[in-house]
């Protein structure tokens, strides 16, 4: 049995650490990005991205708009889409940072169930 109970701890700590990658990696790429997604949609201007992009970016925002909690969508959004940190939207939203970061593991647990199933 402790064989079992290690084990299973050995794959959740290796699939935090996939997950922790794969977050960083987004943040990465999204900072280096220069105009965010939700600036882009609001100006319009589709006819200088290519029609892949923006095809995925139609899916993202269907998805974070299928998210059933209108808190989760905002902190989705103003930190994936907008950029902001943790602390800017706590700020503005007028929660703690932690409240912000539960809303944002709750949201993105919610979305990778809903891509996975």
């Amino acid at each position: 049995m402790p064989q079992i109970l290690s084990l299973s701890e050995h794959y959740r700590k290796q699939l935090k650490q996939i997950a922790w990658r794969i977050q960083y990696r987004n943040k990465v790429r999204a900072r280096s990005e220069q105009l965010s997604i939700h600036t882009w949609l609001e100006t319009n201007e589709y006819h200088s991205f290519p029609a892949e992009e923006f095809d995925s970016l139609i899916a993202v925002q269907e998805l974070i708009d299928s998210l059933p909690f209108a808190q989760g969508k905002q902190i989705i959004r103003g930190l994936y889409l907008d950029q902001q940190t943790e602390a800017q939207l706590a700020e503005q939203l007028q929660i703690s940072q932690q409240a912000v970061n539960r809303w944002k593991r709750k949201s993105l647990q919610y979305l990778s169930q809903k891509i996975s199933s």
